[in-house]
C-alpha cells in the first residue's frame, strides 16, 4: 500500500505544478493556454492556423496544422519568400498578423516579439494603442 501511494505522489506533484503555471501565465509554455478560446485564421498562402489569445497577459499562441505548415512552406518557397518573418524572426508570424488585423478589439495592435515553442507552436507578445511604438497592421489579400 505504501509503495502505491509513493508511485502516485510524482503525478500529484506534476499536476499541481502544471495547474500553478496555468493560473499565472508568463509565456513560453503551452500550459498557459489551457481553457483559452480558439480562433481559426488562414494566411495568404492558404495555411490554416489556430490562434489562442491569453486574456491575462495578451500573448498569442499560434498552432499550425502539420498539413498547413507543409503547404505554407511550399507556397513561400515557390514565391521566393523567407520561411520566417522579418519582424520577429519567428515562424507563424503571418498568422498572428492576420489574427490582429481581423480582430476589431485589437485595432492598432502590433507584434513586439515572438518565440518558437515547437515547430508547430509559436507565441507572440503584442502591444496595443497606448503602448509606445504601436502601429496599425492590415490583413494580406
Amino acid at each position: 500500500m505504501l509503495s502505491r501511494a509513493l508511485s502516485i505522489m510524482p503525478i500529484t506533484v506534476l499536476a499541481a505544478g502544471l495547474s500553478a503555471c496555468a493560473s499565472n501565465p508568463k509565456g513560453g509554455s503551452l500550459s498557459d493556454y489551457v481553457g483559452v478560446g480558439v480562433t481559426n485564421v488562414a494566411t495568404s498562402c492558404g495555411g490554416g492556423y489556430q490562434v489562442y489569445r491569453q486574456p491575462v497577459n495578451g500573448r498569442l499562441l499560434i498552432v499550425a496544422y502539420a498539413v498547413s505548415e507543409a503547404r505554407q512552406s511550399f507556397c513561400q518557397s515557390w514565391r521566393g519568400e523567407p520561411s520566417v518573418s522579418p519582424v520577429t524572426g519567428v515562424r507563424h508570424e503571418e498568422a498572428a498578423v492576420e489574427y490582429i488585423a481581423k480582430t476589431p478589439a485589437m485595432k492598432g495592435c502590433a507584434l513586439v516579439s515572438g518565440t518558437e515553442i515547437t515547430r508547430l507552436h509559436s507565441e507572440f507578445t503584442i502591444a496595443c494603442p497606448g503602448s509606445s511604438g504601436a502601429v496599425t497592421i492590415t490583413a494580406k489579400d
